[in-house]
């Protein structure tokens, strides 16, 4: 009697429970069937509110099946609204960026400054990011100390890469210059025909109106859109050889190392110049005045610089001194080949320009021939990178004149457009039309299948 009682007392509760669920899938039954007729308006009211609902509910799930997995809670309108919402602002910004076009590439025909120009996205190289050169994933340098061996051994990594850079940048303009002239003529021939006419047009009227007796030389830069505008800018002045140094220890944090390595990509999108980069001061000075002969005027604001109006820039060399220039000794005269006088030739010019921040080092004040400064009148410090580039390239363009338009010999000022040498002119002709091809994949096979293979450098854009 004992088990059968016990036995009525442990089902109880589940009859209860399977009343209770009757009675409730009863009465929902009940109430949604009910006859309108028989309704109060306030509660077809709330039966039509909850219909709708369902129907809306349906609705969005269906219209929105790829993005309804992303809901924490797909039955909470709050969720779902704070979810389109998010959807519509990322939505309206990429229309905006569109827009504006910081939403694409590198354009070297037209360039703006971004909202961010220290962290322009556009700098970021895509073909290679920090875990390809250096081994380390770009999460994880974003949390690390600056203090662990891990950021330790990637600046090490970053270091190595600059090395590199600056040798192959110096090995690519010896490469260049190298090649024999009947090489580089077969090699244009073979692939004029593939460039449109106006296009070949363009190029031989850009190039004929280059100039190398005025270089610029950028100590330790660090943001990378002032510098791709700079590069811009010289562009436009006709300026063909641009020096950069980059002394790895002057970069320090993360974000400054970023920086640099957007330098890297804005320099290699500048296929229409001539660009090298240094690894210290005393390479960079070096070669500028013996292998170049240049007369070096730094930018700078020490008390015995002089305004960039005064500057001299018709200075020959002096005939006591001789000057190793293109590897030839050359003393104060030389003979044109051409009408066989005696002409004075004088010594190439390099503008410097320093950091946006510290300006440039004290070596470099010390090595330099003269030190200038920018008139101002205003409440300004300093002008930016960029806007000092073009101030002083259009005081020199305005002390640039002809005296002559016959002779080059008789081309006064710091711009002198048209002094490349034929053979120079040759070599940046072949490489504006490889750069010019609608694929550039196909220069390289085209030639190859004429027997000529060009060295890497001509490549390297």
């Amino acid at each position: 009697m004992a088990k059968t009682k016990r036995h009525h007392l442990t089902a109880a509760p589940i009859l209860c429970m399977m009343v209770i669920s009757f009675l409730s899938r009863s009465a929902v039954a009940a109430f949604t069937t009910t006859s309108s007729s028989r309704c109060t308006p306030a509660f077809l009211q709330l039966r039509h509110s909850i219909r709708l609902c369902s129907t809306n509910n349906d609705s969005s799930t269906d219209e929105n099946t790829t993005t309804s997995d992303t809901w924490q809670n797909p039955r909470s309108r709050w969720a779902r609204k704070k979810h389109f919402n998010k959807l519509k602002m990322l939505k309206e910004q990429e229309q905006e960026e569109q827009e504006k076009g910081s939403n694409s590439s590198l354009d070297w025909d037209s360039f703006d400054f971004s909202d961010s120009p220290k962290m322009d996205k556009r700098f970021k190289n895509k073909s290679s990011s920090p875990s390809d050169e250096t081994g380390i994933p770009e999460h994880v340098l974003n949390t690390i100390s600056t203090d662990s061996i891990t950021y330790q051994t990637y600046l090490q990594s970053e270091k190595s890469i600059d090395q590199d850079t600056s040798r192959r940048s110096l090995e690519s303009q010896s490469e260049i210059l190298s090649l024999s002239p009947d090489i580089v003529k077969r090699s244009i021939d073979i692939l004029t025909p593939y460039i449109q006419d106006r296009r070949m047009e363009r190029i031989d009227e850009v190039l004929n109106q280059r100039t190398k007796h005025t270089r610029f030389l950028y100590e330790n830069p660090s943001n990378p859109s002032n510098v791709f505008a700079c590069l811009r800018t010289l562009d436009s002045f006709g300026i063909q050889y641009v020096d950069t140094i980059v002394q790895s220890d002057s970069y320090q944090g993360k974000a400054a190392v970023n920086q640099k390595r957007g330098m890297r990509t804005a320099m290699g999108s500048a296929v229409w110049m001539s660009i090298r980069q240094f690894g210290s001061l005393e390479d960079a000075v070096r070669h500028l005045r013996e292998e170049e002969g240049c007369l070096i005027y730094a930018s700078d604001l020490n008390p015995s610089a002089k305004d960039v109006r005064d500057l001299v820039w018709d200075v020959d060399f002096d005939d006591d001194n001789d000057v190793v220039v293109g590897g030839e000794l050359t003393g104060g005269r030389v003979t044109d080949g051409e009408d066989g006088k005696m002409h004075k030739k004088q010594r190439p010019i390099c503008i410097v320009m320093g950091n946006e921040d510290r300006g440039i080092s004290d070596e470099m004040r010390e090595l330099a021939d003269e030190t200038f400064y920018l008139p101002m009148c205003g409440f300004a410090e300093s002008f930016n990178l960029s806007v000092a580039t073009a101030i002083t390239l259009a005081y020199m363009s305005a002390v640039s004149t002809r005296a002559g338009d016959e002779d080059s010999y008789d081309l006064k000022g710091p711009l002198r457009p048209g002094d490349l040498d034929s053979h120079e002119l040759q070599c940046l002709r072949l490489r504006g039309v490889l750069n010019s091809l609608a694929q550039r994949r196909m220069g390289k096979a085209l030639l190859k299948k004429e027997g000529i293979v060009l060295p890497k450098s001509f490549f390297n854009f």
